[in-house]
């Protein structure tokens, strides 16, 4: 588009200039925003390239280290970090549970009253026993974790050894002889032996001035 062109339409020259100016602005805006647009694609296609670029050097590099490794051989290795990390885990259920099962022989063996501590010590080797002690049932359904059967446990090793803690039954008995030891009256004599024929009081010296 020309001056003489505009002017030809019956537009001033001097409306013709201002038309070409404004014109030409919008042709460099126009090319500005095709060369942002064509940057920004540029660098988008860069981009991708360069993470393709990685991913293949990053793959490239894992096939070297398994050139001349024999397929059944890394199968072989793969197993065996399986069963270790499987081991792993077992180990440390069982160190848990067995953690779990001494806490709770201490809290029963208090319980009962068990005050020896060898006794303590025979009585938890012989229920956490893996052949031949008592089965342990994990907590489930709201109900607490416990060993199975411990107190038929308890009342047959108390019948070899009646001296092993006392039952419900005892403690009553013994508290009730207790309590009326140290009820009964203490009589004593005038020199602190058995009393004499009187009334059964203590006898006091008179004083010697």
């Amino acid at each position: 588009m020309k001056t003489a062109e505009l002017t030809a339409l019956g537009i001033t020259e001097e409306a013709a200039t201002q038309i070409l100016a404004m014109n030409g602005k919008d042709i460099e805006n126009a090319k500005a925003s095709v060369t942002v647009a064509k940057d920004k694609e540029i660098a988008t296609i860069t981009t991708e390239r360069d993470g393709y670029k990685t991913q293949l050097d990053t793959a490239t590099a894992t096939l070297k280290k398994f050139e001349g490794i024999d397929p059944e051989q890394i199968q072989t290795e793969l197993q065996t970090y399986k069963k270790q990390a499987e081991d792993t885990e077992k180990r440390f259920t069982r160190e848990i549970t067995q953690r779990d099962q001494r806490d709770w022989l201490k809290a029963k063996l208090d319980e009962y009253g068990v005050k020896s501590p060898l006794a303590r010590k025979q009585i938890t080797a012989e229920v956490m026993s893996e052949t031949d002690g008592l089965k342990w049932q994990p907590g489930a359904d709201g109900k607490p974790a416990a060993f199975y059967g411990f107190d038929d446990y308890m009342k047959a090793a108390k019948a070899e050894d009646a001296t092993l803690y006392q039952t419900a039954e005892e403690k009553a008995a013994a508290e009730k002889a207790a309590e009326l030891v140290k009820k009964a009256p203490s009589f004593t004599g005038p020199t602190g032996g058995d009393p004499g024929p009187g009334d059964g009081k203590k006898y006091t010296p008179p004083t010697i001035f």
